[in-house]
């Protein structure tokens, strides 16, 4: 009776792993994260190795910009399953996310040992050549990759972003075919959309292309369709309102001196496509400048603490005394992956969403300073609309769902600059690509350092809009382009649209129409 019973046990595991799996699958669809880790954490409980479980892990962490959180699961990945080719893809994609090509590189030479025809990890492999500035080899790769398997919208998106296609090129012709016949998820269908729109910009055919880039972002906005009628319903405008009620002038009064800050910070901070990266390739070169990138160390961390005080944040900083302001700045703290080196001025950190949590931020460490990048609040729209990106960004999939970020985005901005106007700086990126080294220089001088050769402009690889696209230049720091700025004159058709929404969304956020300050 005892082995029967152990003999339905072992052959009931298989089946309720696979409702957990699927359960999982459909709460990572629903941006249930919660839910998600909990049934991953049921399904290892029965089952220690599931690459299933460990996989869904990895996507919610990285759908979350957890890089640290989605490099340690990909790290355990490879170690349960050191032979497994895809686990080592897994690794590279977060590695190459977090601009450390070299390991990134590694783990895909792994990989394809493993598996030489592994087509997601050749494609991985063209990005780190592409940062390495290996442009046309990677671009080659990507040609034979699409000709291998020319219904994989990954590949077809990678390629199209690759080079600059002529107009006598018959390469988008044949994606409208392979779009029109395939079937595809709504996700891939919006890649293969995004990718077409870059094609038809290449051939010069703006109507063609700008209509490609609705189609991509209606069918990303119906993947996450929950999230962004919660958007639409003004989750997003609570969060930014109750940030600014949260750190007021009373709060700025009670926060410590500079002296417990473990390290000193600069959030370089602007909506997606305003010119962060331009700003911070050239700080970056500074000897005495360190680095983060997009690490949302600060997210990483809210993210271990039970659901019931994530839920209460940033409210619940005003309960916190100082035992746990200093638990929570240690905590933080430890998440740099690195001691603290006295030589380094700053840490660069680029996160947009970094604007939600200035004030946290400035509490732990009070000699935080910002710099904001601000655009033509028209182009920036339309700049947010023209690009895919790899995360979930709830706003980012519809016209009026991004002009209502800006609006809130440039609110939240004049909020941080009032309470702070002595460590706050913002630069226009239109000012920027006509005078990069002033404009850096201006940063390094309000930091106390001084200028270095290495930050000029002149020091950054060439790169034209013709080979990446309207999609902005490459992880590599390159050269400021005033081409890049001449997307609303190429879309001026479609301007209209953007002023409109913006409009709309002032008087939803009850703030005045938002224009860019002169001089």
């Amino acid at each position: 009776m005892a082995a029967r019973k152990a003999g339905r046990k072992v052959k009931a595991k298989p089946s309720r792993v696979g409702g957990l799996v699927k359960k999982a699958r459909r709460a990572l669809d629903d941006g249930a994260f919660d839910e998600l880790q909990s049934l991953c954490g049921e399904i290892l409980g029965i089952e220690p190795d599931s690459t299933d479980a460990l996989r869904l892990l990895i996507q919610a962490a990285f759908e979350r910009q957890q890089y640290s959180t989605a490099t340690l699961y990909a790290s355990k990945l490879v170690q349960m399953h050191p032979e497994d080719a895809a686990g080592y893809n897994a690794l590279a994609g977060i590695l190459i996310l977090r601009g450390r090509y070299d390991a990134a590189g590694a783990a895909l030479r792994e990989a394809l040992r493993l598996d030489p025809d592994m087509l997601l990890a050749l494609d991985n492999y063209a990005i780190v050549l592409q940062a390495e500035g290996k442009w046309e080899e990677a671009s080659e790769i990507l040609e034979s990759l699409v000709a291998t398997d020319r219904h994989k919208a990954k590949l077809w998106f990678s390629y199209a972003h690759s080079r600059y296609f002529s107009p006598e090129s018959s390469t988008r012709h044949e994606l409208e075919r392979v779009l029109k016949k395939g079937k595809y998820d709504l996700r891939d269908q919006g890649r293969m959309h995004f990718a077409l729109a870059k094609l038809r910009h290449d051939a010069g055919e703006v109507d063609a292309a700008f209509e490609s880039y609705q189609a991509g972002n209606r069918c990303q906005a119906e993947v996450i369709g929950k999230e962004v009628e919660q958007v639409r319903a003004g989750a997003m405008r609570k969060t930014f309102r109750a940030t600014e009620k949260l750190f007021d002038t009373q709060w700025v009064a009670g926060i410590q001196g500079p002296e417990v800050s473990p390290r000193p910070l600069t959030l370089v901070l602007g909506p997606p496509r305003s010119g962060k990266s331009l700003l911070e390739g050239a700080l970056a070169a500074h000897s005495r400048i360190r680095d983060y990138g997009e690490l949302a160390a600060l997210r990483e961390v809210l993210t271990q603490l039970p659901s019931a005080v994530r839920k209460r944040y940033p409210l619940v900083l005003r309960e916190m005394d100082g035992a746990g302001i200093q638990q929570l700045r240690t905590w933080v703290d430890a998440t740099w992956g690195e001691p603290r080196d006295p030589a380094i001025r700053t840490h660069l950190l680029t996160n947009p969403g970094n604007i939600l949590h200035a004030g946290t931020i400035m509490t732990l460490n009070p000699d935080t300073r910002l710099v904001f990048c601000e655009r033509d609040p028209v182009e920036n729209a339309m700049a947010i609309f023209m690009r895919w990106f790899a995360h979930r960004l709830p706003y980012a999939w519809a016209v009026d769902t991004i002009a209502e970020f800006i609006v809130l985005y440039r609110g939240l901005t004049d909020h941080w600059e009032e309470l702070f106007p002595d460590r706050v700086q913002r630069i226009r990126y239109e000012e920027m690509l006509e005078a990069p080294d002033r404009h850096v220089s201006d940063v390094l001088q309000a930091h106390g350092l001084d200028w270095e050769p290495d930050c000029a402009n002149a020091h950054g690889e060439a790169i034209t809009p013709e080979t990446v696209g309207v999609s902005g230049s490459s992880s590599r720091r390159s050269q400021i382009n005033p081409a890049f700025g001449g997307l609303g004159e190429v879309y001026a058709a479609y301007r209209p649209i953007f002023v409109r929404a913006l409009d709309a969304a002032a008087e939803r956020a009850q703030r005045p129409s938002i224009r860019i300050r002169q001089g």
